[in-house]
């Protein structure tokens, strides 16, 4: 016979675990936005993978210099979504697919980026909490534009509908 008490607590661990994750998600997602090394650093393991296409795949010191170069140092605006999170736990590691919604804009000229497509990450309980320690982000549309007299112009960058995980 099943012990209900070890099936509820049980359960209780997983949606905890679950609840863990979507906030080290958005605390990730709004450390960028505000542009906060500190805060995007304490998000991963120190041995965390990053692929990140166009940019390329980094180790986590890779991630905060090119991120330092391309984002604190400019007026650039950016806003990053996750939705629809598809997360999986198995004991101490998990592993999410998340939908991503991406915008940057440049106030010194004019220029946005609207970039729609998915992270694949992999999660590890450490003694500081859940930690991200894969992370792969496809692209799947790239809209840049800019604004201009009498409206926008924008160009399809990119448009890949294949999505595997």
């Amino acid at each position: 016979m099943a012990n209900p008490t070890a099936e509820l607590e049980a359960r209780i661990a997983q949606l905890q675990a679950e609840s863990d994750i979507r906030r080290l998600k958005a605390r990730y997602l709004n450390a960028c936005d505000a542009k906060d090394l500190a805060a995007m650093r304490g998000c991963f393991t120190e041995d965390a993978e990053i692929l990140y296409p166009p940019l390329g795949r980094f180790d986590l010191d890779g991630l905060m210099e090119i991120f330092e170069r391309l984002a604190t140092t400019t007026a650039v605006v950016d806003v990053h979504q996750g939705h629809n999170a598809d997360i999986e736990i198995r004991g101490d590691e998990a592993s999410a697919t998340w939908s991503l919604g991406f915008s940057t804009y440049n106030p010194e000229d004019g220029s946005f980026r609207l970039l729609a497509g998915f992270y694949f990450d992999r999660y590890r309980k450490t003694p500081a909490g859940w930690r991200i320690c894969y992370t792969e982000s496809r692209p799947r549309t790239i809209v840049d534009g800019a604004l201009a007299e009498g409206g926008l112009q924008a160009n399809w960058v990119e448009k890949d509908n294949a999505v595997d995980g």
